[in-house]
């Protein structure tokens, strides 16, 4: 990410050097933005700021991923693990432990606030002669409340409230007004914000020299613009992505069904077939690329990273060393049960294990500790996760695009579609007219179900596969008895069935990655159930402390981090 380094926008914080958040909002503190006055009024310094943005990002990146693995069921500590770890795992964490980046996150929206206030939306250029003015910054202004509106949802939902404003805190002598806001008051908030941008990702106005056409219509670049090393699509969350995220979590499942589908369909996002096979005559693992799509950093299966880069300490990542030479971090039991406990059917013989763990999640070393040896797991995700030399976190994926899809259209009523079309054999025209009889009563009409839908004549969706069948090479699902929908008594049996199916599928597909604790919360948030996240944490703890465990997280106050803003 070197040249994004070099590009910040002309607001850092003075030395980032205040004791805390509460510091950083208190006019009589000295970190405050310092400012020459920059206005944005033409493109090349509109993406610099843009990209400048991005730098706050990798403040957080490590963070985002070991505050959401650490507090959730997939990852665990070793007999190597500092105490700052070891407190996050027990929600015991201080408000000084290193791994939390409140600050970093007000920081970061502080920067996108003046951004925002700087960027003139009405600059305009004809893209030919005679032809139609467009607004060409529009979609900077688009990609920056995006980041905002994630870094204050991030913030809420890790620490129970946020303090805000849609105001740069420039001048000390100027006081912001901020508002407290819990998750209920900040959804609307964010939602509204973002519906207002959302026009301007593809309109009347948007630039013909741009590159933005089916494919690329949500980021704002084509795959042609590149920044450094990489394409700048894959540096920017899709707004629709995180306005999906943001009507998930306000329940309205219906607008999150037709965002995310938006967004596959006008990004041309397909469940690709990347999966690790078992040799049909063996049963053994034979062919294993599925974590190949991770080192591929292709945009259809990584819509948005966070790089880094080890040219600059203070923007480079610790995981892979975390979790390897170190061994603080390593794959929970939980997890690695999961992994093991999933069978599958080939040639009407049954094989257990599904093979993304020990492929691509994690893998077992054999080391000599006390003068013994022994068999450790450890995760091996993040050595894959590297592009350019650099290693990366990946914040939107297309497999969990489809699996948010999921998420909504079972709180819709479409279980069969959610289960059969997303997990187990893929949503396409081929599959609606091959199970017509077992899917026709979901397919009731709704935009957002239109998979057969055609683009340039080719079948759009003519390639998507169920993801649960890249745990086996995708040999026969189609014909694997032992992976359907189980005989439930009533409609909400089923819908809880199959979210329990999606959930699994998180883990079994997006392990490690940072979001599973807010996975966890977002369905017993669902549920009105605290103890359905309460008893999915414990079950990585050993046996004699999960009911204490349990019983602390049933009371949701427990989930939070410590904030230090008043």
């Amino acid at each position: 990410m070197k040249k994004i380094l070099k590009y910040g926008l002309c607001v850092c914080l003075a030395g980032m050097a205040c004791a805390s958040c509460s510091d950083f909002f208190e006019t009589e503190s000295d970190a405050v933005l310092k400012t020459e006055g920059q206005v944005y009024q033409d493109e090349t310094t509109a993406r610099a700021g843009l990209f400048g943005l991005l730098q706050g990002l990798q403040t957080i990146g490590d963070s985002y991923v070991i505050t959401g693995e650490l507090r959730g069921d997939l990852m665990d500590v070793t007999e190597n693990s500092p105490q700052v770890l070891r407190d996050i795992r027990e929600f015991n964490a201080a408000a000084d432990n290193p791994y939390l980046k409140e600050r970093e996150y007000y920081a970061l929206i502080n920067n996108c606030n003046y951004y925002i206030h700087r960027l003139d939306t009405t600059v305009a250029r004809r893209e030919t002669e005679g032809g139609m003015a467009v607004k060409v910054l529009r979609p900077y202004m688009a990609q920056a409340k995006t980041i905002r509106a994630w870094c204050y949802l991030q913030l809420c939902l890790d620490y129970g409230r946020v303090k805000y404003t849609d105001e740069a805190f420039l001048d000390v002598s100027r006081p912001v007004e901020m508002e407290t806001l819990d998750l209920d008051g900040l959804l609307p908030v964010l939602i509204h914000d973002l519906e207002g941008v959302l026009p301007w990702m593809v309109s009347d106005d948007t630039p013909l020299s741009s590159g933005w056409s089916q494919g690329n219509a949500d980021p704002g670049f084509s795959g042609s613009v590149r920044y450094g090393d990489y394409a700048a699509n894959q540096l920017l969350l899709p707004v629709r992505y995180v306005l999906g995220e943001l009507y998930l979590w306000n329940r309205d499942f219906q607008k999150a069904a037709q965002t995310y589908y938006d967004l596959i369909y006008l990004n041309c996002l397909t469940v690709s077939g990347w999966a690790n096979s078992y040799n049909e005559s063996t049963l053994l693992p034979s062919s294993t690329p599925w974590a190949s799509q991770f080192s591929g950093f292709s945009y259809g299966d990584i819509l948005t990273a966070i790089p880094f880069t080890d040219e600059y300490a203070a923007n480079s990542s610790a995981l892979l060393r975390m979790a390897g030479s170190e061994y603080v971090l390593a794959p929970s039991q939980a997890l690695i049960d999961l992994f093991a406990g999933q069978t599958y059917t080939i040639n009407t013989k049954p094989v257990v294990g599904d093979l993304r763990g020990e492929y691509g999640t994690y893998e077992y070393e054999t080391e000599t500790v006390g003068g013994s040896e022994v068999e450790r797991p450890y995760i091996d995700k993040y050595g894959y996760m590297v592009t350019g030399g650099n290693a990366y976190v990946a914040l939107c994926r297309t497999a969990g695009v489809y699996l948010r899809y999921a998420e909504a259209i079972n709180r819709l009523g479409k279980h069969k579609l959610a289960f059969y079309g997303v997990l187990k054999y893929g949503l396409s025209q081929e599959t609606f007219e091959v199970y017509e009889a077992l899917l026709s009563d979901e397919l009731t009409g709704e935009p957002w179900l239109a998979f057969g839908v055609t683009s340039g004549g080719a079948g759009l969706f003519d390639i998507n596969t169920g993801l649960h069948g890249r745990g086996c090479g995708l040999q026969h699902l189609q014909l694997d008895p032992t992976y359907v929908i189980e005989g439930c008594a009533t409609a909400e049996d089923s819908l809880l069935f199959v979210e329990d199916r999606l959930v699994d599928e998180y883990a079994l597909e997006t392990a490690l990655e940072g979001g599973r604790f807010h996975d966890l919360m977002r369905v017993a948030r669902y549920r009105n159930d605290p103890s359905y996240l309460a008893e999915k944490v414990a079950a990585k703890f050993p046996a004699g402390e999960r009911e204490a465990v349990a019983a602390r997280l049933r009371s949701q106050s427990a989930w939070y981090l410590p904030s230090t803003v008043d």
